[in-house]
């Protein structure tokens, strides 16, 4: 009798740590002058991911991607939705964006859905078209 108790705890904490949510996964890109580093990194499909955007440049810059699936991004702070972006006249909304002045640091918390290779980049006017532009690849 005892060894079943032992096997039902067992059994139960199995499936109580199978559906404990994933460990965020941390990501550091930091901006410098006109380049990201690292300017690819990787992060997998249904597992939150942690972003730390630090700013080491003299500007301002940020982090966005246009289109991506994702799903539970975090409040922008005050600062992304501030700040001066160069969409162009037909452009949309980016569904990732952080931003951060030179010194600072800023934060974003997404889950990305679905594998792929995305873009990245500052949209800062000018900013992209000096190169600052990146890949984050969802793996599954």
């Amino acid at each position: 009798m005892k060894s079943l108790r032992i096997a039902a705890v067992t059994v139960g904490a199995l499936v109580l740590a199978a559906c404990a949510p994933p460990k965020p996964q941390e990501v550091t890109l930091t901006a410098e002058t006109m380049t990201y580093s690292p300017s690819t990194f990787e992060v997998k499909a249904g597992v939150p991911v942690e972003l730390t955007f630090v700013n080491e440049g003299e500007l301002e810059h940020d982090f966005s991607i246009l289109e991506i699936p994702v799903e539970s991004v975090s409040e922008p702070e005050a600062m992304s939705v501030e700040h001066e972006m160069e969409m162009g006249a037909a452009a949309m909304d980016p569904v990732l964006h952080v931003a951060a002045l030179p010194g600072e640091t800023g934060h974003l918390t997404f889950t990305p859905t679905k594998p792929g290779t995305y873009e990245f980049f500052c949209t800062v006017p000018g900013h992209k078209d000096a190169g600052m532009v990146g890949t984050m690849t969802v793996t599954p």
